[in-house]
């Protein structure tokens, strides 16, 4: 917590694989950008570094790992064990050891963390420089942070840990939520990923090809795993670092209280050095481009399956999360997904349904605009109240803007029309330039299309009002939260941030906001 006599300023904080590297980064920061998307698209970061020693170029990594982890003593570090996050939505980490203690930020699902000591259910770590405390419940044993290359002992992930890439001697696949009975067809020798672990069970570890990812082994025994896989050949790649980033604004209302932006866990995925003068960008992303989930085409069918049964199976298969925030949950009696990959599968039948789909913090979120558009808004922004620095307002319209929609589909064995309209709010029937959006889709019942009508309507026309503003930082601005305009005339009302970028630069700490004009009534 800040002095409250310290003048207000931010402050960003970043760790690569865990290791803080703060310090070594600000002296040659020259910006540092977090772009928040409300949906459809990968959070970013981007890092600029000024390099005119070459340090950045001839050795980015290696400088600022070893300079952060000179930091830590050797007997922290061997009295240290690492342990992976579980919790599917993230894990808060607090200042103290208790739910009643303020929160510093969060650990993304997957997340490795170094504990000291366990008690109590909290569990001690550190965290931005700190001594902080997550719970216990939430995190399972990942080994000793010496990186030791213990064997499986059948005990269900007590050495063996979510993402580990293990050598698998050969058995049988299965694919089912039950791990108990593995059947089907011998799969060959070599690395995998354990991409899930049923503690106690029969046939505790699920497992995918760790090379193509393109084959998924399922639940296996024990006993055919035999440890840790070899991967020292790839020790200097970067490929792969996690990277985290926290906008710590520090005594931002004069009380000694600081407000923190978790931006979350992000994948390395390019270095850029440019010049003169010499510079560095490092742009991360919260799904890699060069990830399973978006790269690998895969040829394959679900019957009998939800959309949150499909989306949670690729989440698993690509190590991530799934959390499914909808009531409607359209069931699928067969899909089929052909030489596609996965996230772009999955975002056309989360676009068909009505549905959103943000990729951020190593987890699949798919959400009811709806639900999010009724939320509280967050902060009023009023024409001349000094909140901004710039503002754009605008109207548009990429297709024709919709009165109605009707979804419609034919029941092929008994011949009956399934038929249902949505309209929008001031829908006015003698109005002739009413234009009408027709839907032919599979459904099972006249409610189910009354469903798909209404969120097909609001895709459509979301758009109409939008507006953008620039303001002085403000970690509470973030993708999907709503703020109201006064003001403005005719763009006045409630809006939903559709993207957020949260900068700091030489003129200080931003935030630009991208706004669309919440629907209601539909």
């Amino acid at each position: 917590m800040s002095n409250q006599d310290l003048a207000r300023r931010t402050a960003a904080e970043v760790y690569f694989d865990g290791v803080d590297i703060s310090t070594s980064v600000r002296k040659y920061l020259i910006s540092f950008t977090y772009t928040d998307n409300e949906e459809d698209e990968a959070d970013d970061l981007q890092i600029k570094l000024e390099d005119r020693d070459g340090i950045w170029l001839t050795k980015w990594l290696n400088a600022a790992v070893e300079a952060a982890a000179e930091t830590l003593s050797v007997s922290e570090a061997a009295a240290a064990t690492q342990y992976k996050v579980t919790a599917k939505s993230g894990l808060n980490v607090r200042s103290g050891p208790g739910t009643s203690h303020g929160k510093l930020g969060a650990l993304a699902f997957g997340a490795a963390v170094d504990v000291s000591v366990i008690e109590n259910g909290w569990a001690t770590i550190s965290y931005s420089g700190k001594t902080a405390y997550v719970s216990a419940n939430y995190i399972e044993s990942a080994g000793t942070s010496s990186g030791s290359t213990s064997s499986a002992d059948g005990t269900g992930g007590s050495s063996v840990a979510v993402g580990d890439i293990v050598q698998f001697l050969g058995g049988h696949h299965y694919i089912s939520a039950d791990a108990a009975s593995p059947t089907g067809a011998a799969c060959s020798a070599g690395p995998a990923k354990v991409t899930n672990i049923a503690l106690g069970a029969k046939h505790p570890y699920h497992l995918i090809h760790a090379d193509s990812q393109s084959q998924v082994y399922g639940w296996v025994d024990s006993n055919t795993i035999s440890g840790l896989a070899d991967t020292s050949e790839d020790s200097g790649s970067t490929i792969g670092l996690r990277i985290q980033a926290v906008f710590v604004r520090e005594n931002r209302y004069g009380d000694g209280k600081d407000t923190v932006l978790d931006c979350g866990q992000f994948e390395l995925d390019s270095v850029t050095a440019a010049g003169p003068p010499s510079e560095i960008t490092v742009k991360c992303t919260s799904l890699p481009y060069n990830a399973q989930i978006r790269q690998t085409k895969k040829s394959r069918a679900w019957e009998g399956y939800t959309l949150s049964g499909i989306a949670n199976d690729m989440a698993a298969a690509g190590g991530m999360a799934c959390l499914y925030e909808s009531n409607y949950d359209p069931y699928y009696e067969r899909v089929e997904q052909v030489t596609e990959s996965d996230i772009s599968c999955l975002s056309t039948l989360c676009r068909n349904a009505g549905i959103s789909l943000k990729a951020t913090n190593n987890i699949l979120v798919l959400f009811d605009q709806a639900a999010y558009e009724e939320k509280d808004a967050v902060k009023t922004i009023a024409k001349g109240d000094g909140s901004y620095l710039k503002y754009k307002l605008s109207t548009g319209e990429s297709d024709t803007h919709y009165a109605s929609c009707r979804v419609s589909c034919v029941n092929p064995a008994t011949g009956t029309l399934i038929t249902a309209t949505a309209y929008i709010e001031d829908y006015d029937a003698e109005n002739e330039d009413n234009q009408f959006l027709e839907i032919t889709a599979k459904v099972n019942s006249v409610g189910e299309a009354q469903k798909l009508a209404e969120k097909r309507l609001r895709l459509q026309n979301k758009y109409e009002r939008s507006a953008s503003f620039t303001l002085p930082g403000d970690p509470e601005l973030v993708a999907g939260v709503t703020v109201m305009l006064s003001g403005w005339g005719s763009w006045d009302g409630k809006y939903i941030i559709k993207q957020a970028k949260h900068a700091i630069g030489s003129s200080g700490y931003t935030t630009q906001i991208s706004l669309r004009r919440v629907l209601e009534g539909y």
